[in-house]
Formats: C-alpha cells, sequence, structure tokens
C-alpha cells in the first residue's frame, strides 16, 4: 500500500493499527464498522489470507503491504501477517445523556484509567449490567484505542463512550440536572446497599492505588465504600465496579429495594 509519494503510509497519521489473527478476527466479529481497512502482507500465511477474504467478503476493503510496514507498526509484537486501520472512536455527547435521564438511568463516570485491558473490562460489564453509557476524562486516561476496543470483546459497540475535558464539572453538571453522583471511596463511604437504586445515578470509580481526585471526589454527592469481610484493603477496578453495578443495576435489571 503506497500513497502519492511512493511511500507505505504512516499509522500514526492514517489511523491506529491493530493487528493479529485472533484481534482481526474479533474486530470483524464485534466492531466491523470501526475497521477502515485490513492490511494483508504480500507474504502472509493461508489463515491470514483467508482472514482477509473473509473482510473482503464482509464488504471490508483490503490492501497488501510490505513486511516492513508490517514489521513497523507491529513493535515487537507478533501481527501475524496482517492488520487492521481503525476508524477514529465516534465518541457520544454527554450532555444528551443528562437530558435523556430516566427513572433507570445508570452512566458509569471512570476517573483517570489508563490500562486499556482495565477499560475494556469495565466496559464488557456495563455492556451486562445495561449501563446507559461510560463517561472518561479527555486528558490523563486511556481513550478507546485499538487495544480496548479488542479487550472490550464488542461491547465497545453495545454502550457509547462519552469523553469530556473536565470530569470534576461533568459530574456537577449531573447533580445540577437532577443525577445522583456516586463515588466509589476505600475508606469512609456508606454501604452498597445504602445507596437507592432508583433514580438516574452516576457512580464514579478512580484508578487503582491513587482513586478518585480530590475535585472529583467533591463533585460527588455520595460516597460508597465496598466492604471486606475478608479484611483485604482493595479490589482490582474492574473488579470493583462489577461488584458495585451488581447492587446499583437492581433497577435496571429488575431487582427489588
Amino acid at each position: 500500500m503506497r500513497n502519492d509519494s511512493g511511500r507505505e503510509p504512516r499509522p500514526d497519521r492514517e489511523g491506529e493499527i491493530a493487528g493479529g489473527l485472533h484481534a482481526i478476527e474479533a474486530l470483524l466479529r464485534e466492531a466491523r464498522d470501526l475497521v477502515q481497512e485490513v492490511l494483508l502482507e504480500g507474504q502472509a500465511t493461508r489463515p491470514a489470507r483467508a482472514l482477509a477474504e473473509e473482510a473482503r467478503s464482509l464488504g471490508v476493503p483490503v490492501r497488501s503491504v510490505s513486511s516492513e510496514a508490517i514489521r513497523s507498526w507491529s513493535r515487537g509484537r507478533n501481527f501475524q501477517g496482517i492488520a487492521a486501520r481503525l476508524r477514529s472512536y465516534p465518541y457520544a455527547d454527554f450532555a444528551e445523556w443528562l437530558e435523556a435521564r430516566k427513572a433507570s438511568s445508570l452512566v458509569l463516570a471512570l476517573d483517570s484509567i489508563q490500562d486499556p485491558q482495565n477499560l475494556g473490562s469495565i466496559l464488557r460489564t456495563a455492556a451486562f449490567y445495561g449501563v446507559m453509557g461510560v463517561v472518561i476524562p479527555k486528558d490523563r486516561a486511556v481513550g478507546v484505542t485499538g487495544a480496548v476496543i479488542r479487550s472490550s470483546a464488542g461491547a465497545v459497540t453495545r454502550v457509547p463512550v462519552a469523553r469530556v475535558v473536565n470530569l470534576a464539572r461533568a459530574l456537577r453538571e449531573s447533580r445540577d440536572a437532577g443525577w445522583r453522583v456516586i463515588g466509589a471511596v476505600a475508606h469512609g463511604g456508606v454501604r452498597p446497599e445504602e445507596v437507592p437504586r432508583q433514580g438516574p445515578r452516576v457512580l464514579v470509580m478512580g484508578a487503582e492505588g491513587a482513586g478518585l481526585r480530590r475535585l472529583v471526589l467533591e463533585a460527588c454527592d455520595t460516597r460508597v465504600t465496598l466492604p471486606s469481610p475478608g479484611g483485604f484493603e482493595s479490589l482490582n477496578v474492574g473488579v470493583a465496579t462489577g461488584v458495585l453495578l451488581e447492587w446499583l443495576a437492581g433497577g435496571i435489571r429488575g431487582g427489588s429495594e
């Protein structure tokens, strides 16, 4: 694949690159609309060529690229001769969510989550519990990248993600619009069963170790803490999110108070 100057295109200029047989297979199955084109190495293996043919059958363009381009994009990872150029993720409008609130609306806000695997896992959990959407800050946090798309196992196409410039301000606007903003803290919060499961709510989860930033925490009108019968200090943020959503999503899933 060459541009008008006769050189291979640079992925940072023409879209993020994801690669590998399993990754491309998952993208085609769960997030095909985000795949702009499949890139196939000229000397690709039979499985890679078969996957490229599958992409063609699904209407996804396939281009042949050099082995040097694949190696350059892979940065030491094994792309197995096949990659995909991804479209920019279409972030949702958080302000529209505030206006569209219902009695059972539940939004998940993530403060400073930087690990793509964590974000992808949390998106899967949010999809499972029927969360209305996930909001992340624009800075100091991972966005919806190829790694997130892959690790979400398709959930990124089921749960919209909004990105805001200032998360604390967005949470204050949520409170002003009638949402209950619930911040998860390691110590000092109420037990999950003391948090109402009805009404529009925003659950705010922070990064492991650092937790919620001060201004984000101050924007919350309720703080919740998971009790630890085993006396362990804390849970992985993805696990903690799942435990809290199990309670808070009761209204969505038909649970009783």
